[in-house]
């Protein structure tokens, strides 16, 4: 597959007018100076530059990774908690997207009065919500849509942090691929297209983990039209399995960064993101389109990239989307990425002392990060797969390995 041109083709089937669009954005967090510009009432004009863009849509799909609320009641966790002005309500009208994703980890981060003030906020707002609920019933429940005379079964999941709902309070549908796999069976007995959304990964790995990998790949098979992901905050690749595209993450859409010493830079991937279009002909995927974005240098507007900074974009994301299919490439690179990562996990546990003294601690923080080391598959299978090569005593990787992860984070290819 060469996405060199930001085009790709599945198959040779000509457009035809009933075509169906669909759209998907990455992560729109509106925080920070990204709120301030909405409160300001500048969401139009944020917009703008996309409207060509997303013109072609017949439905549009973001993943909205805060509550939209005006609360301020803080769950314990360990990561920041965000949260947006209501108002943000504008920027996804303005820019005309359709559905939010609430399957994420930032959902819940201010408990559950926020959620349901963010699913008041976009029914208000005619925007569907989908992947969160007001418990665990609700939130599993999938979103059908109708467009174009055919039936749209949209279905959500969260990797299990500190958002997910329970039997009695509110939060995301979480990441259960076993589970996943019947409710994907189940949609897809009852819709046309079949749409798959996830939030996980590991965050600034510019490759999928090993099971994200499998997992994907399972719901694609088990009856999904197309799986796309987000978490990363950076791209990651494109793959074609039987048929149904699987997007890894599509990066930040619109966030600005929570990193007040990190001045913004071109090769900056937290800037960087990708608005994916999918045509169908009937059921299957046909085409894809691919515009990377830019939202820098301060979070305030969101714009297709265009001329030489495109091309090292569209680049960029063919050589990612290569390494999907180059099973010793990828593997080198996830090592070395859980190379560089494992030993503060390890540090992190000799650190915590014996399990009595974790219980006593007055501070919660520590036993919340050691339970999100366990129960976050991102990071499980980063401790998982660092501990293993200790045991078996895999080799260090190679600097031209660790040189090319490197280079891959800032979006270089290595000649």
């Amino acid at each position: 597959m060469n996405l060199g041109t930001g085009s790709f083709a599945l198959n040779t089937t000509a457009p035809f007018p009933d075509d169906l669009s669909i759209i998907f954005a990455g992560d729109f967090c509106p925080v920070g100076r990204t709120d301030g510009a909405i409160v300001a009432g500048q969401a139009a004009a944020m917009a703008a530059p996309l409207r060509e863009v997303l013109a072609a849509k017949d439905l549009a799909i973001v993943n909205l990774e805060a509550p939209l609320t005006t609360l301020a009641s803080p769950i314990a966790k360990t990561g920041p908690n965000l949260k947006g002005d209501p108002r943000a309500i504008e920027f996804l009208q303005a820019t005309g997207f359709d559905v939010a994703n609430l399957a994420n980890n930032h959902i819940r981060d201010h408990d559950d009065d926020a959620i349901r003030n963010t699913l008041s906020v976009l029914e208000s707002g005619q925007v569907a919500p989908v992947g969160a609920g007001i418990d665990a019933t609700r939130a599993a429940r999938p979103l059908f849509i109708e467009r174009k005379g055919r039936r749209i079964g949209m279905l959500a999941f969260a990797e299990n942090e500190f958002s997910i709902a329970g039997p009695q309070h509110a939060g995301a549908a979480p990441l259960d691929p076993l589970v996943n796999i019947e409710q994907i069976r189940a949609v897809a007995a009852e819709a046309d297209v079949t749409i798959v959304l996830v939030h996980g990964g590991n965050e600034y790995c510019p490759v999928p983990n090993p099971r994200t990998v499998i997992n994907y790949r399972a719901f694609a098979r088990a009856g999904a039209s197309a799986v796309i992901a987000t978490h990363t905050h950076c791209p990651q690749g494109i793959e074609i399995v039987d048929g149904v595209p699987i997007a890894y993450s599509l990066g930040n859409f619109l966030f600005d960064t929570p990193f007040t010493d990190r001045p913004y830079r071109t090769d900056d991937q937290w800037w960087q993101g990708l608005v994916l279009q999918l045509d169908f002909n009937g059921r299957s995927a046909v085409r894809l389109k691919v515009t990377p974005v830019d939202s820098g240098p301060d979070g305030t507007v969101v714009r297709p990239l265009i001329d030489s900074a495109r091309t090292a974009a569209l680049s960029y994301l063919d050589h990612l989307s290569a390494l999907l299919g180059d099973d010793n490439a990828r593997q080198q690179l996830w090592q070395a990425w859980c190379f560089e990562q494992g030993p503060w996990w390890h540090d992190y546990f000799k650190s915590l002392g014996t399990p009595d003294e974790v219980l006593k601690c007055t501070d919660p923080t520590n036993l919340m990060a050691l339970r999100n080391g366990f129960t976050c598959e991102a990071h499980y299978e980063v401790l998982k797969t660092y501990f293993s090569m200790l045991w078996e005593g895999v080799p260090a990787p190679s600097a031209d390995v660790i040189e090319r992860l490197h280079n891959l984070q800032n979006g270089r290819i290595n000649s």
